[in-house]
This record gives C-alpha cells, structure tokens and sequence, in this order.
C-alpha cells in the first residue's frame, strides 16, 4: 500500500487572497517561520492575509540560517508551538526544509509560501537537512509533504535574478536523474507518472527558460516567468512525490555534496548552479549526445557553469576528495551501472574540451 500527495498550490500575484478558503480548513492560530529576507519581501502581505482570513499569529520567528535539526528543535521548544493548528513557512528552502521537519515532529500541519523561485522543497515531503556548521547531514524522509503552497508570482519576480537562475539549473536535472536512476527497472504507475511529468522539468525550461530569465531581469511576471516558476517548484515536486526514492536523483546530485565539501565552491555558488554543472557531467559520463547539447547550450545562453573553472575549481588539481565523497553519496546507490570516482573524472575532462557539438 501506498500514498501519492501530488502538490496542491495557488499561484498568481495575489495568491495569498486564498488563505482565506485553505488555511481555515485547518483552523485560526498558526505559528510563522521564516528567513529575515523572506519576510522583509512578504511578510506585511502575509500578515494582512492572514488577519483577513481570521487567523491569528500565536508564534513566529526567523527560523536560523541553516536547515538543521538544532533549529528545529528551537522551534518545537516555544512553549506556544503545542496550541496551534498549522505551522506556515516563509522563505527558501532551507526554511521551509526546517519548518516540515518540525512540523512533522510535532504531528500538525505545514503551509508554504516560497520567496524565490529555486527548488521544489515547498511541495516535498523530504527534508535536506545540515549540519550546524553547514555540511550536509542527511535527507529525512517526511510523512507528508505540506498541504497546499502559496505562490506570489510578485514576491517571486522581485526577487534576486540568482535565485530562478540556479532554480532552472536545478530543474532540469530532475529528468536527467529520474530517467537514469530508473532504467532497466519494472516501474511501478507512481514512478511512472513522475518520471513523465519529468520531462517538463527538461523541456519546459529549455522552451521558456530564457524568456524567463530576461523577464525575471526585469521583475516582470509574464507567461514565461509563471511557467518556468511552475516547473521549477511544481513539476519538479510532482516528480519527487511520485517516484521510488530511488529515483529522485542521481550524479548530478551526487557531485554537487562531493564538490561543497571544497569551502570556495559551497559558500560562493548556489545550489542549483553546481547542480546543473553535474547534469552536464552525468550527460557526457552516459554518452547522452542529444541532450548534452541541449542542456550544454541552454547552460552557456544563460551563463550557468559548463566549465569547472566557472565554479574556482581548475580540472588539474587533485579533485580526490570530491570525487570520492561523490562516488560515495546515497544518490548513486541505485543507479544503472557503478558511477566510480574514475568514470566521472572522466567526464569532467571530456566536458572540459566539450563546445556543444553540431549546431
């Protein structure tokens, strides 16, 4: 037996209008976390929707600076925590990542309202959870993911440009990795479906991406910009919902925790950024001619990483280290063939003297 809770969200430029309808469903006191810049950006629009809803603030707070299981017990510490009916997460997705696990501890319900458009944690029901000190510590598993996300397209367009940039990056690997963890197994409908809705996370962003980007410069929120926004945080979240666990990623995940384990790369690139450097490698390692290129020009148009350089790392140093916490991460333990620390060396080099093939 099994349980699929695709994403339930609203989205538009006043998407809060609809704490009103959703948010009552689940009562009149809720607790607020959130990162000090999300609530700058949202916070008096949240406020004054939830008030117009009926619903009071029994708690709240900036939630830390780090997804970790030490500010999630801080939360689940304030002695008000026990008294309300949901808990509302405002922010990215360490935020958010942290805001579901205390939820989860304490059995109630979660909400999201993610700021920037970068990763799906505001529709998924794993927490990638850190370290104090920032090093990545595991991916919890969750019960349920939040019940419904609440997507201001107009907080998410004011946004730094950096954030959807990464979040396309981080997107398309989602196909890259579901279509390569799962191959040569018997699938069950769920993975099926994920994996399908998969390949809106590639071919969607390769088709309003860069529109996306040219109108998020401008803090517009046009067609393009709600699309890719969608993919980036809903299709994304759909796929990782309905697959096996095994599934939900592979080398390219893998070598983004093998490449911040170096300090220059993890505190001055961004999640997606890194990860969509190792979608390139995964691609080259897997002789995906079609979609290296697709992926590799897209990569260039909007100045995501296509060279190792463009992360401070140069190809001839000894990469030992990342190469084999990559060859060790838990994402590569259900894959087609061994990824070994060689083989995506390999890669690397190949990348490197790669120039996108015929166009």
């Amino acid at each position: 037996m099994y349980s699929i809770y695709l994403p339930r969200y609203t989205i538009g430029i006043d998407a809060y209008r609809n704490f009103h309808t959703i948010l009552r469903q689940a009562g009149t006191s809720c607790a607020v976390y959130y990162g000090k810049k999300a609530w700058d950006a949202a916070g008096q629009k949240i406020l004054s929707a939830l008030s117009n809803a009926g619903i009071a603030v029994a708690a709240q707070g900036v939630y830390g600076h780090e997804a970790s299981i030490e500010n999630a017990e801080r939360i689940l510490q304030d002695p008000k925590i026990n008294d309300v009916s949901f808990l509302l997460a405002v922010g990215g997705g360490k935020c958010t990542d942290t805001v579901k696990y205390a939820g989860w501890k304490l059995h109630k319900p979660v909400y999201s309202c993610p700021t920037i458009a970068s990763n799906c944690a505001p529709v998924t029901k794993i927490a990638i959870m850190y370290h104090p000190d920032g090093s990545f510590r595991e991916i919890a598993q969750l019960a349920e993911p939040p019940v419904h996300c609440f997507i201001d397209t107009e907080i998410l367009a004011k946004a730094p440009l950096k954030y959807v940039w990464a979040g396309m990056g981080d997107t398309m690997a989602k196909h890259v990795e579901s279509i390569f963890s799962a191959r040569g197994d018997t699938l069950t409908y769920p993975s099926r479906l994920g994996i399908k809705i998969g390949e809106l996370c590639f071919y969607d962003i390769l088709d309003c991406g860069r529109q996306a980007y040219r109108d998020a410069e401008k803090h517009t929120v046009s067609a393009a910009f709600e699309e890719a926004v969608q993919n980036i945080i809903i299709s994304t979240g759909a796929v990782s919902v309905s697959v096996s666990k095994d599934y939900n990623s592979a080398l390219a995940h893998a070598l983004y925790y093998g490449l911040t384990i170096r300090k220059e790369v993890d505190e001055h690139h961004l999640h997606g950024e890194i990860v969509s450097y190792g979608t390139l490698v995964q691609l080259m390692m897997d002789h995906q001619e079609d979609l290296l290129q697709k992926a590799y020009i897209f990569n260039k148009d909007l100045g995501l990483p296509i060279k190792l350089s463009q992360l401070g790392l140069d190809i001839h140093e000894d990469l030992h280290d990342v190469l084999q916490a990559a060859q060790n991460n838990q994402e590569l333990i259900h894959v087609p063939y061994p990824v070994t620390s060689e083989r995506i060396y390999e890669a690397m080099k190949e990348l490197e003297e790669y120039t996108g093939g015929d166009q």
